[in-house]
């Protein structure tokens, strides 16, 4: 509807928010007079919690004006109240228009990278690795873990850099099935050549909700470093068959 005065046009928010979020939000009323009026807005979530308190401003023939606010979300849906008031003749304020919008509570995916592990040639270690010999054949493992209340499906997306930048694997999936609560789902990619010395990097983003992914983790750091290869002495087959004494 629209007031004597005053026509709340619109109550910018967002659709959906998580708990504990902070929520903005901006009223916009427009003084529908012939002449200036001095409004005051008034937001409110869940008919009581008062974020926008009597924000007063002239607004001038014709214009629109935006009071601006915030409130943190709460661990439910709720519906935000919008009010404007006018400044009578008598210095009485006025009820004029109002307006309202629902904002949701969003589902807040977690997750974690629970364990990082290198494969070389029949042996693992923990990423970041230490020094490994030059020309073993790498094979990343990551266990993502679903830290929700809830089964969830989960995705993996890294990428393995040598010391020279270069991209070697690139590798993304989504889990089949979905994992269950507390439990952890392993990614396995495929297998590299070790073959240059110095440090090879890993990128890893662990991701829910495949319809809307969101990003729960991720990881940015070493991979291993590789050591360089000590040449064989081209002596090394040199051998005495037999000696002589004089």
């Amino acid at each position: 509807m629209t007031g004597t005065y005053t026509d709340v046009v619109e109550i910018v928010a967002p659709s959906s928010a998580g708990a504990g979020e902070t929520v903005p939000v901006t009223i916009k009323i427009k003084n529908t007079w012939t002449g200036p009026v001095h409004v005051a807005a008034i937001g409110v979530y869940d008919t009581e919690e008062q974020f926008i308190s009597w924000l007063k401003y002239v607004i001038p023939a014709g214009a629109t004006h935006s009071f601006e606010g915030s409130f943190v979300m709460p661990g439910m849906d709720v519906t935000i109240h919008a009010f404007s008031y006018y400044e009578d003749i008598d210095g009485y304020w006025r009820y004029d228009d109002e307006a309202a919008k629902d904002v949701s509570l969003a589902e807040v995916f977690q997750g974690t990278i629970s364990r990082k592990e290198l494969e070389y040639d029949g042996a693992r270690a923990n990423i970041p690795a230490s020094v490994l010999p030059q020309g073993q054949s790498g094979l990343v493992h990551i266990w993502g873990r679903n830290d929700m209340d809830s089964n969830q499906k989960m995705g993996i997306w890294w990428q393995v850099r040598d010391p020279d930048g270069a991209v070697v694997e690139e590798y993304a999936t989504w889990e089949t099935y979905w994992t269950g609560p507390g439990n952890a789902q392993e990614f396995i990619g495929g297998r590299f050549n070790l073959d240059k010395p110095g440090t090879w990097t890993l990128v890893v983003q662990l991701v829910m909700n495949p319809n809307n992914q969101v990003l729960v983790d991720d990881y940015y750091g070493t991979l291993c470093t590789v050591e360089a290869a000590v040449p064989e002495p081209e002596f090394r087959g040199f051998g005495v068959a037999e000696y002589q004494t004089v």
